[in-house]
This record gives structure tokens, sequence and C-alpha cells, in this order.
């Protein structure tokens, strides 16, 4: 199978925003339901050992007219819980059993509260994480966060989930992470065979597919990307951040590459690569799995960070890692936690000598000059005095 073919299937689930793939699985059998969440962050391996399907929302994108979803929101936020709303009112989530909002800010908070009035048939929970890191405080706490979406799950769907099939489950979800790390280490070490915008709508798919058809499929990415003969260019290795929540458009990913810059990390996609490392399929899964978020997850502006000093450790162990000459700052208009870290961020690679550029986007962001112009530009300088 080629990459041309592979990543028409991965666009064609991109610009889906009826979601035909996850309504198909779920008509495929009577009692299956589909559990929706925000981006970054939710324990996928409980809603699969539920028997459900994990269904990632990540707002309407650049394709959806915003025309409800404006009378619930103020204008000055980020755009993400509009289009979301849009497509709740729309009935394009008419099909969804139950939504999950993780801890990422206050909107994404009050998108929860939200979507209980406006739904209230359906099972709806803020995911809280903790913001200790000692085992037993933080531990502790989320390991009932844990419990409570086991139980309330389990009441969703009449059956007991069973540690054995959540032990199942994370065996199945190691896999997964295993495969994107060597994804994102190909493309750091080969960019021109995988480009920023394929890998992009691969990991994308990931958010609509049933996670065994998302392992397969990236399975074939890889040995299909390995096998492609593409030109190598006189291109700037850069790492992008801060657009961990509400995404790009797609265009924007394209205008970056189009402008001279190999993205050789990101977190674009970073609910696919929040646990580091793989979890322990043994034991006690609630605890393991609260072992992995406090000791083997991403550091990012949506994640608490006890200590100032720590702060943008992990961005630049990334740009170290992936041998990036630079970094784009890329963050929504609007998102407190990215534009509020983004100064920290930039102190730090100020302090080791590493370019950066920033600039902010919306979702539906339409003029891509300025921005190809701008990290152009960037790149441009990056060749000429590194």
């Amino acid at each position: 199978m080629s990459t041309t073919t592979i990543i028409e299937r991965c666009t064609g689930l991109f610009e889906d925003l009826d979601f035909t793939a996850a309504r198909e699985w779920k008509a495929a059998e009577p009692g299956r339901k589909v559990i929706g969440f925000m981006p970054v962050y939710v324990p996928e391996e409980i809603i699969h050992a539920a028997g459900m399907l994990p269904l990632g929302i990540v707002g309407g994108g650049d394709q959806l007219e915003v025309i409800h979803g404006d009378a619930y929101y103020q204008s000055y936020i980020c755009r993400i819980p509009r289009s979301t709303i849009e497509l709740g009112v729309s009935k394009r989530l008419d099909f969804v059993d139950g939504m999950l909002f993780p801890s990422i800010c206050d909107v994404i908070r009050n998108l929860s509260g939200m979507w209980k009035m406006l739904y209230p048939k359906v099972y709806v929970r803020y995911f809280d994480v903790p913001q200790n890191y000692v085992d037993d405080v933080g531990g502790e706490y989320y390991r009932r966060e844990l419990e409570e979406l086991r139980d309330g799950l389990a009441k969703l769907g009449g059956r007991e989930i069973t540690d054995e099939a959540i032990n199942a489950s994370i065996t199945i979800y190691n896999e997964r992470r295993s495969l994107v790390r060597e994804i994102y280490a190909f493309r750091s070490e080969r960019p021109w065979k995988a480009p920023a915008t394929e890998v992009y709508l691969l990991m994308r798919a990931g958010l609509v597919l049933p996670v065994e058809e998302h392992i397969e499929m990236m399975h074939d990415y890889l040995a299909a990307a390995e096998a492609e003969d593409r030109p190598i260019r006189d291109s700037c290795r850069v790492v992008v951040s801060g657009s961990f929540c509400e995404q790009p458009p797609l265009n924007l990913i394209k205008s970056i590459e189009m402008s001279g810059c190999y993205v050789v990390d990101d977190d674009y996609m970073l609910v696919n690569r929040w646990l580091l490392d793989d979890v322990d399929p043994t034991g006690d899964p609630l605890k393991n799995l609260a072992d992995a978020f406090l000791h083997h997850s991403a550091d990012t502006a949506a994640k608490y960070c006890a200590k100032r000093e720590d702060v943008g450790r992990f961005l630049l162990d990334s740009v170290r890692k992936s041998k990036a000459e630079g970094v784009i700052f890329a963050a929504p208009s609007f998102c407190d936690p990215a534009l509020l870290e983004r100064p920290m961020l930039a102190d730090r690679m100020s302090e080791h000598d590493i370019p950066h550029i920033s600039f902010k986007y919306a979702e539906n962001s339409g003029q891509m000059q300025p921005i190809r112009e701008q990290a152009g530009t960037f790149a441009d300088s990056i060749k000429l005095w590194s």
C-alpha cells in the first residue's frame, strides 16, 4: 500500500465532520457505544476495555461555519468550544453516548457544564487530573478519578469493566504508543520521507478509528514511507510548540513546510503521545495508569508544573533529541495555557541560544501568506546566521 492511498484515507476521515466511520462502527453491532473526548489526554484504555469506541473531538476546523456556537460563548476565548457546540447543535454528535472533558483549562471546564445542560441524557464527565505528583497524594487522588470513570462507564454499558479487560487494553495501547514513537522518530530522522502534513493526518485518523485499525494503518504507513523515494530539500529543522488543544488548519502546517522548514517534532496530536513510555499491563491497572501519568507523561502548558525551573525542560529536550535548529511557537488565539507559558519557554530557548519565533492562529484561519512569509524568513535567517 502506498503513502498516497493511506493519506487519502486519512484525509477523508479528517474532512468528515459527520464522523461516518464512528457511526458505522456503532451500527455494526447492537449495544455498541461511543464516548467522545476533548483533546489532550484521557485514559482511552478504560473506554476500550468497556467495549466502547473512544472518539476524539477537536472542534470543527476551518470547514465548519459556526452560527449557533457563537451564542454560547464570548468572543475573547479560543474557537474550539464554539465549534464543538456547533457540532453538537447541528446533530453531528447525536450518536455519541458520552463526552469526557479533560482538565485543559477553565473554558473546557465550562464546556463540560454546558454539555450537561444541553444533553442531560448523555453521560458527561469533567475528567480532572492531579496537581500533586506524590504517589500517596496525587497518585491516590488520580486513582479514585479512574475508579469513578470506570464505574460510570460500567453503568452506562451495563457490564463490569474488569482489571483483566483494562490490562488487555493497556497492552493494545502500548503497541499504539510504540508505533507513534516510531513514526515520530522516523520523521525526525528523515523528515523528507514523512512530511509533517502526512504524519499529522495519520495521527488525526487515530482519533476516530478503533485502535486496532489505527495500529494497522501506522504499520502500513511506516513501510510505505520507508519505500518512498522523495527528494531531500535544503530545509531547516524546527520544533512546533503550543498547538496541543485547538488544532491548526491543515494549510497552516503545509505553509510551514512550504516555507522551507522540516517539522521534526510538534505537539499537534499530543493526545496520542501523552504517556511517554509503555504502561505496565500486569497487576492493578488503575494504579499503573496513575503511575504513568505522574511519572511518565509529557510536560505541557495544560499540565501543572510544580517547579518553575522545570518549565521548558521538556521542549528543550525535544529540540536536542530531534536536532532541531529552531522553535516555532504556534498557539491558538486566546489559549490561556499556551500563551501564558510561551514567555517562559521563549526565555528558556534564549538561554540556550535556540532561535525562535511566534504567532497565533484560529482553527479557521484563512490567510496563510503572512505565516508562510514569517516562517520562511525565520528559516532563511537560520541558514544564513546560525
